[in-house]
Parts: structure tokens; C-alpha cells; sequence
């Protein structure tokens, strides 16, 4: 990739797309990330044996990593140049959210993950749920080691936001009236909150200033709601090979997301009561997935959805507008543009 083709900042579009592909980026922190492969590989090593089996399981089944991506592109756009302490917390990071993701399968009795067989499948609940606990136990022992009580309150504020968004998600299953203050709410909690802990990690790294590390920090935020409002969107409309688990899962598993909070908003009598039996049957997805996503078609449910993410995207953007031009300016951008228009 060229960099000498930088973006002004000052002239950044939030609705212009960057040329920089997500590809691209992987590629320009190759080496860094090669780096978090190997400490992920490296710290979940136990002599129990089952604890890197289900470990290794989960992280290796796949995952784009944009967690460690981001505190890896933010680090170096805040000056952070020597030192390794960017691949330790990246493996924090991935390792919290790993954990989550075991947790979440027992939670939702899911039986795919990223088109493989689940770990709690694979493995049972029991083993799921302890190996996460791991995961979280060893995240925080390896950001001891790190001592800066700045990213230890960043990462442990993160952290409790993920439990109270799960929890806020559990008390909701199958609550049509859910309103979408409480929604957006809830995807910060559950995923916005460890994506702006990423951004908070690489400013404090990088020894940027405490309105820089907002304004990053701020960026975090706007791109996690972001990211969760199209994985919502992409539940209902992603081909199922690449999707990695079965189209309309949400519905089946009682999650009420905005494309179904702004359809059941619109929707008539029949048509709500289309969308209440397909949560009152164990076979909901099934049977009614058809008929619930036309009814979120003709009311443009999905498609208020994903301009809804786009438009977050496009505040992301402009958040970068106070860097001086780098290529790793152009990577957070870019990274905006493609959570927004991937497939997956």
C-alpha cells in the first residue's frame, strides 16, 4: 500500500468511504498482529489440559480480531513505537471478548460458532462457562503484570458493562415493547463498552492527552454500536454459509433487536401477531423467519438499521478529524468504513 496517499483530516467525509480495504489494513500491522497470535497461543497454556483445548477450539475457529487491531493501529497513532506492551493487551482484550462468547453460546443454547460446532457442543456448558472464567481471570492477571492502574480501571469499567448488557439482554428476551433508548443501551453495554477500552489502551500507551484519549475514546463508542446494529441486521439478511450460524437466530433465541423493535413499532395487528407466535414457538426461526422478515421489509426495518449504523460510522470519522495525517489515521477510518459495509 501506497502511504504517501494520506487523507486530510480536516477534510474527512463521514459519509465518504475510505479506499483503505480492511485487507489492507490486516496487512500493514502484520507483524503486530502475527505477535498476538502467538501470546493468545502462548498464555492460555495450562496444565489442565482442557483449559487450551477449549481455548485454543474458540480462538482458532476463527474471528477478524479487529479488537487487537484497534488497540494496535490507536497505540501507534498516539506515538507508541517501542515495547511490546500493545500485543499484551491486545491478548486482554481478545480474551475478554473470547470469554464472553463462551458464555454467550451457554446462554443462548447455541449450537454454531462461526459455522463450526459450538464449544459448549463440543465440550458441554460446565467446561464453557469455567474455561471463560479463565479467560477472564488470566486477562487480568497478564494487565497486573502491565501496572498502570489507568488501563486496569478501563478495562475492569469494560468489563462490567459487558455483564450488565448481557444481563439487560437476558431481562428482555421476548419483550416486544422494548424501546430503543433501552436497546442502544444495551449494545454499548455488550459491545461498545471493550471497544472504546481498546481505543482508551492504545491513547494511554501512545501517552496521548486526556482530550485526544476522549476524543478516541469517543470514536470506540461510535464504532461498537455500530459494529453490533449491523451484526443485528446481518442476522436477518447474511447468507447463512458465511454468517456462521443460521440466518434469524436472534428471533429463535428471543432477542429483540432494533430491525424487530422498529418493525413490531409499525406493524398492525396481524402482523404483531405474526411476530408474537414465531417467539411463542420453540420453532420460531423455522416457521415464521420468512413472514417476520417481510414485515420488516415492507416497513424498512433493516434498512433504518443499517443507515442507522452508517450514520454512527460517519460520527466515528469525524472524531479522527483533530490527528495529523498517517497511515494509521487512514487504518481507524477505514476500519469505520468496513464495519459498516461488510458481509459478515
Amino acid at each position: 500500500m501506497d502511504d504517501t496517499k494520506l487523507a486530510d483530516p480536516s477534510q474527512i467525509n463521514p459519509n465518504a468511504r475510505y479506499s483503505v480495504n480492511y485487507k489492507d489494513i490486516v496487512s500493514r500491522y502484520g507483524a503486530d498482529l502475527a505477535a498476538v497470535e502467538k501470546a493468545i497461543g502462548d498464555h492460555f497454556q495450562s496444565d489442565v489440559a482442557l483449559i487450551p483445548d477449549v481455548s485454543s477450539y474458540l480462538i482458532s475457529g476463527g474471528g477478524k480480531r479487529i479488537r487487537p487491531l484497534l488497540v494496535i493501529a490507536s497505540a501507534r497513532l498516539c506515538g507508541y513505537t517501542t515495547g511490546t506492551r500493545h500485543i499484551d493487551y491486545s491478548v486482554v482484550v481478545e480474551y475478554i471478548h473470547a470469554a464472553t462468547l463462551l458464555h454467550d453460546d451457554v446462554v443462548d443454547e447455541a449450537d454454531l460458532r462461526r459455522g463450526s460446532e459450538s464449544p459448549n457442543m463440543k465440550y458441554g456448558n460446565q467446561a464453557s462457562v469455567l474455561v471463560g472464567d479463565f479467560l477472564f481471570a488470566k486477562s487480568f492477571q497478564i494487565m497486573s503484570e502491565g501496572d498502570d492502574m489507568r488501563i486496569v480501571r478501563s478495562v475492569s469499567s469494560a468489563t462490567r458493562n459487558l455483564a450488565e448488557g448481557e444481563v439487560l439482554q437476558l431481562v428482555n428476551t421476548c419483550n416486544l415493547e422494548t424501546s430503543e433508548d433501552t436497546y442502544m443501551d444495551t449494545i454499548f453495554r455488550k459491545t461498545g463498552a471493550l471497544i472504546v477500552s481498546c481505543m482508551e489502551i492504545g491513547a494511554i500507551l501512545g501517552g496521548a492527552p486526556p482530550e485526544k484519549e476522549k476524543t478516541l475514546s469517543e470514536y470506540g463508542k461510535k464504532i461498537g454500536i455500530a459494529f453490533q446494529l449491523m451484526d443485528d441486521a446481518l442476522d436477518y439478511t447474511a447468507d447463512e454459509a458465511r454468517w456462521g450460524k443460521p440466518v434469524g437466530a436472534d428471533l429463535e433465541e428471543g432477542k429483540v433487536t432494533l430491525p424487530l423493535i422498529r418493525a413490531w413499532k409499525l406493524a398492525n395487528d396481524h402482523e404483531r401477531r405474526i411476530i408474537r407466535d414465531a417467539f411463542e414457538h420453540d420453532d420460531g426461526a423455522d416457521e415464521y423467519i420468512g413472514q417476520v422478515r417481510e414485515i420488516m421489509e415492507r416497513y424498512e426495518a433493516l434498512s433504518y438499521t443499517v443507515d442507522l449504523a452508517t450514520r454512527y460510522a460517519g460520527e466515528a470519522k469525524e472524531k479522527l478529524s483533530g490527528f495529523s495525517p498517517s497511515p494509521h489515521l487512514d487504518a481507524l477510518a477505514g476500519i469505520a468504513d468496513y464495519i459498516v459495509n461488510r458481509d459478515v
